[in-house]
């Protein structure tokens, strides 16, 4: 709850939480781009990116 919040009387922003199966769906999307990029820099880090 932040400061303003607290001061104002306000009501903190209801959570927006994610499933397990959407944080395991985007914990996968961010490792397959991880390894692309990091194929990428192996070969040199120069010249387009084909993975996208």
């Amino acid at each position: 709850m932040g400061l303003w919040s607290v001061l104002t009387g306000g009501k903190p922003a209801a959570p927006t939480g994610r499933t397990p199966r959407e944080q395991a769906r985007r914990a996968a999307e961010i490792h397959r781009i991880d390894a692309g990029t990091t194929a990428w820099l192996r070969r040199g880090g120069i010249g387009p990116r084909k993975d996208r």
